[in-house]
């Protein structure tokens, strides 16, 4: 078994390798050419993603949104996906639409002038991996939570890539490290979209209730360090800017869920106007606070039945996005 595994492991390095030396050679427009290519045939091979992409989607808009806009939306996450896996792999030069020295982000600056630390949530829309580096550019002291691959080659071949960004990494396993960090006044950023199997903070988001990352209310609670979210948006390839919301302070929560709460609702316009940047193909409404676990073919009733807020409708913009009045961001 461990012989199979090491060879599974080998396999899956030497075409993630390739695929990576592949989106990384040329020039930035071939490059996202090459990964447009390419998110057609992946679709056929990441049929969980591609389901799942379908699936949230209608869970979220329900009848705001047709059979037809649901799967050019699905089809619009996956290129995002891979470009934003792109823009992480290569060193491009990247235009900043905002170029004030606080990086289009005001909140941030005050928040880390306090000196307690800053918990930056950001979620998986736009390139988060280039909102990053901008941040370390600027002098921030950063270091980022996040899941370690469990194919250690491919972890191997990750961290190369990220050891250019600038900033310190830290596994998910590691709380000692997140503590320390906050303890040095230095900014602690988390992904707060995943689905928390186990021991998560059930908070509405997009409407549905989630199971969601405790992680980013809890240490605000102990560490009275301010919450920032943020996210970094792709206007055009190799064009990008910042969207920060004020600072959020857990003593101006009663509890956990409900700054948990307040921490989703700053993103969801965010990810409204921007939908075709989100990263639907997540199973984000999984884990049930109940202990189930839904699929993308659980009946549609169930689904809707658990919601807490109206369908809401498709942007202006992502309308206009769909029909063909707007250019698709990459």
């Amino acid at each position: 078994m461990r012989l199979l595994r090491a060879a599974r492991h080998r396999l899956e390095w030497l075409l993630l390798r390739g695929g990576m030396r592949w989106l990384q050679g040329g020039d930035l427009a071939d490059a996202y050419a090459r990964a447009h290519r390419l998110a057609g045939p992946l679709r056929h091979l990441l049929r969980s993603e591609w389901a799942w992409a379908n699936t949230n989607l209608h869970w979220v808009y329900g009848p705001h949104i047709t059979p037809w806009q649901r799967q050019r939306l699905a089809a619009l996450a996956f290129e995002n996906m891979l470009c934003s896996h792109l823009d992480g792999l290569r060193q491009d030069p990247v235009h900043w639409q905002e170029e004030a020295a606080d990086g289009g982000c005001p909140s941030l600056a005050e928040a880390f002038a306090l000196g307690r630390g800053v918990i930056v949530c950001s979620i998986h829309l736009g390139s988060w991996e280039l909102g990053l580096r901008r941040f370390a550019a600027l002098g921030y002291p950063i270091h980022v939570v996040y899941r370690h691959a469990n194919n250690p080659l491919s972890e191997r071949e990750f961290m190369a890539v990220r050891a250019a960004y600038g900033v310190q990494w830290i596994r998910r396993d590691e709380p000692r490290k997140m503590a320390a960090a906050l303890r040095a006044g230095h900014l602690l950023v988390l992904m707060t979209d995943i689905n928390q199997r186990r021991q998560g903070i059930v908070a509405p988001f997009l409407g549905i209730p989630a199971q969601s990352p405790p992680g980013a209310a809890r240490l605000a609670r102990h560490f009275q360090a301010p919450v920032v979210p943020m996210v970094c948006l792709r206007a055009a390839p190799g064009r990008l800017f910042v969207r920060c919301a004020p600072a959020l302070m857990a003593a101006d929560y009663p509890d956990d869920v409900a700054m948990t709460t307040q921490i989703h609702h700053r993103f969801e316009a965010w990810i409204h106007t921007y939908a075709e940047q989100y990263n639907w193909l997540h199973a984000r409404w999984r884990s049930r606070p109940d202990g189930a676990l839904w699929s993308a073919t659980t009946p549609t009733a169930l689904l809707h039945g658990a919601r807490v807020a109206p369908h809401p409708p498709l942007s202006e913009r992502v309308e206009r996005l769909l029909s063909g009045g707007e250019e698709a961001p990459p």
